[in-house]
């Protein structure tokens, strides 16, 4: 009998392209794989995955009693299941994890996506989460993270060992069976793309920008977050109909043939805001780099040197929204640099790839300890 694997994530499942990928990795290498998550509106994709994926249903789409929630079914629903392996994502999901790998004797992994008790910005969560993390952390056998800041952080704290898998995507092929997408051959196309329209992002800096730029340039975003309303808002009241764009949740290959055709891919993370941001590292930098256009992004520790390593892209140097706007015409008006960074992201690619990646989360599977 395969070992059996319970993989449980808050987060959206369908747009969570981490956790699919793992589980993907998973499956490929003989494990029986269970996806537990919470339902969204969201169900693209999900009849095609390769092992079964239960999704809890919830009254609350965020807030305390959805954490709540989402713990108690699954604690429940792990108590009455066989696994070999509980694999929790993030520390949201960690606690019912932890329980039922002490009661029931199973391996435990932590994957941690991010230094999550900087993102909550409201101290009494993040007093909750702290004590939490304080007393499950040192605790733990098996972590992983997403990057070497995170792991230093962690591994400091708790001297727990952690293994750094970074969350690139699989190589990228445009797919000709994807309705074709046409975007304005005309315009130069910035992208900020992802689930993570959300505070201390820098969309709002990005919508600010396209005030001071030509009306040869004009502004993407994909996908959702919890400023998505005040982003609409701002360009109802900047009169920036014409310049800015926004459209919904995608699945991944279907966003990615709107990015392939962008002129520059934006991550504006607040660096000076807390250590989540200056430690980010998130899947659009990598998604850009697959789609083939250079990034232009603040510097992020993590960001900043692969940029200069690889050569595709370049650095904020102030989020005064003029002066990215400076930034931005500048390298619009250099060819040869921006070529130079064009056919980098090729290279780059080539290394920066689930393919290769996933070698480091199999040797890691092979040495889990109970």
């Amino acid at each position: 009998m395969n070992q059996k694997i319970i993989v449980s994530v808050i987060s959206d499942i369908v747009t969570d392209q981490r956790v699919q990928k793992e589980c993907n990795t998973f499956h490929k290498i003989g494990y029986e794989v269970l996806l537990l998550g919470r339902k969204s509106k969201n169900n693209f994709g999900l009849n095609r995955l390769p092992y079964k994926v239960i999704r809890f249903e919830s009254l609350f789409r965020r807030g305390p009693l959805m954490y709540l929630i989402f713990n108690v079914q699954l604690f429940f629903y792990l108590l009455f299941k066989r696994a070999d392996i509980l694999w929790a994502n993030d520390l949201d999901t960690l606690l019912p994890n932890f329980i039922i790998s002490r009661l029931k004797k199973n391996k435990l992994v932590y994957d941690s996506h991010e230094y999550f008790i900087a993102s909550v910005y409201k101290k009494t969560s993040q007093k909750i989460w702290k004590k939490l993390e304080n007393f499950l952390f040192p605790k733990l056998k098996n972590v992983i993270t997403v990057n070497d800041s995170i792991k230093k952080v962690y591994a400091k704290k708790y001297n727990v060992p952690i293994t750094v898998v970074r969350n690139v995507p699989y190589k990228f092929v445009s797919n000709k069976n994807i309705e074709n997408i046409n975007l304005p051959k005309d315009k130069k196309i910035l992208i900020m793309q992802g689930i993570g329209l959300n505070e201390n992002r820098g969309a709002e800096e990005a919508v600010l920008t396209m005030q001071f730029l030509p009306d040869e340039f004009i502004l993407y975003f994909i996908g959702a977050g919890t400023i998505l309303h005040k982003l609409k808002q701002m360009v109802k009241e900047l009169n920036l109909f014409s310049k800015i764009i926004f459209i919904d949740t995608l699945p991944y290959r279907q966003m990615m043939e709107y990015t392939r055709q962008c002129f520059l891919g934006l991550i504006f993370e607040k660096i000076n805001v807390t250590d989540h941001h200056l430690f980010a590292l998130p899947n659009k930098f990598f998604d850009y780099i697959h789609a083939g256009i250079p990034v232009l992004s603040s510097k992020a520790i993590e960001i900043k040197p692969l940029i200069e390593k690889y050569n595709v892209g370049d650095c904020i140097n102030s989020f005064e929204p003029a002066e990215i706007a400076s930034k931005i015409i500048s390298i619009s008006k250099n060819n040869e640099l921006y070529n130079t960074w064009k056919r980098n992201t090729a290279a780059a690619s080539e290394e920066l790839n689930w393919e290769n990646e996933e070698t480091i989360l199999i040797d890691f599977m092979h040495q889990l300890k109970l």
